[in-house]
């Protein structure tokens, strides 16, 4: 079997996950680009609509019920104007003119009043006869449709509407009550009932508000919808972008040829060639002057040159580390020009035996074959590889 084996097709998970947190920058940057993304999106969404649209619902009280203590019919009491035309007639460009200058701005507003409802009830009475009655269910509502730029133009209009409404509710229903006092006091009738009334009617009129109850709000935008964004979208971003981010971290990992272990030297060496790891600790020099001495022996070599594989590797420092060890024992430890540098009459005119330095990060594995070809085809003997650490 020659020293250069067939690579396989397979994947070691320590080193690729050396290599993805090695590019730990590109996995934070897709993340944060998954979130920018998100806010981009809220960016979009969080723009102002054409127009606001405010309806509100009121129910009208009814002030004059009451009455019926001291005998008086509620129906009696005719407001002037009559609730349909004080619809119409706070809708009136006058109106809606003085309205508008005194909240600074023109805002289009709309009223409506419901049909009041009615129910049928009949009696049956001693002579067999059936009697019907015609009572009044409920009381109407009103409605008041705004819109505008802004929500809050809106309220302001819609507010303003209700207290002109309330105004003139109050003021036909006092006219109504008015009529109707001064019809009482014109008959003449001096019995206590009728004075009872008279007095009611007085007692009511300061009462009287025109007041119109709240029942409901509702609000809509139109054209563009004012939204956001939620936390959870956000994290879904940032989830999204770092699994991306980590996939391209793995595929930059799988694709790249730089040498990172030994086992991935061991794909294309037979073990024999794989004199070991050199890293900061002491030990590790130790190890690998031991392989070499025992290589050199072998192979009956007294000197071995170091042949750096790239041009970025600096094999002074560890020749010198080396030397010291392996002097003793009769091995002399060189060091030569990397690989592209070195030139026939260097290849030809050397007697040591050859060490390809391989530097952990940076030399790949195309490099380190390569290197080995020339030595091997140069006829050196070889006696293996080393892997450095980077830091060395």
């Amino acid at each position: 079997m020659g020293i250069l084996n067939r690579e396989v097709g397979e994947v070691e998970l320590i080193p690729v996950a050396k290599g993805i947190i090695t590019r730990w920058w590109i996995v934070l940057i897709a993340a944060l680009l998954g979130t920018v993304a998100m806010w981009s999106q809220e960016s979009d969404l969080s723009t102002m609509p054409t127009s606001i649209e405010v309806v509100r619902t009121y129910e009208s009280r009814d002030e004059t019920a009451l009455l019926s203590l001291v005998g008086i019919d509620p129906a009696t009491v005719s407001p002037f104007p009559s609730f349909e035309h004080q619809i119409l007639q706070i809708q009136e460009p006058a109106t809606r003119d003085a309205i508008s200058a005194k909240i600074g701005f023109d805002v289009r507003v709309s009223i409506s009043r419901s049909e009041q409802r009615f129910s049928l009830l009949d009696t049956v009475e001693g002579d067999g006869k059936t009697k019907f009655t015609f009572l009044s269910v409920g009381t109407p509502t009103y409605t008041f449709f705004c819109s505008a730029t802004s929500e809050d133009n809106c309220n302001t209009a819609l507010d303003e509407y209700q207290t002109q409404l309330q105004e003139i509710r109050k003021q036909s229903i006092v006219s109504g009550l008015d009529r109707l006092q001064l019809l009482l006091e014109s008959l003449s009738l001096n019995t206590a009932s009728n004075s009872e009334q008279i007095s009611a009617l007085k007692a009511t009129k300061p009462l009287i508000k025109g007041e119109l109850a709240l029942l409901s709000t509702k609000t809509d935008a139109i054209g563009a919808t004012v939204s956001t964004v939620k936390s959870s979208t956000y994290v879904f971003g940032f989830l999204g972008g770092a699994l991306v981010g980590l996939l391209i971290a793995l595929q930059l990992t799988l694709i790249d040829k730089r040498v990172r272990s030994l086992n991935q030297l061991a794909k294309r060496f037979e073990a024999q060639a794989l004199l070991g790891t050199v890293t900061s600790e002491p030990a590790s020099i130790q190890h690998v002057a031991a392989a070499i001495v025992a290589r050199a022996h072998t192979l009956s070599l007294t000197s071995v040159a170091i042949v750096p594989v790239d041009e970025q590797t600096s094999a002074k420092i560890l020749v010198e580390q080396l030397h010291v060890v392996t002097s003793p024992m009769g091995v002399t430890v060189v060091s030569l020009a990397n690989i592209s540098s070195l030139s026939a009459q260097d290849l030809v005119s050397s007697t040591s035996g050859m060490i390809a330095l391989v530097t952990q990060g940076v030399s790949t594995i195309d490099k380190v074959a390569a290197t080995w070809s020339v030595l091997e085809n140069a006829q050196k003997p070889m006696l293996g590889v080393i892997l450095a650490d980077s830091a060395i």
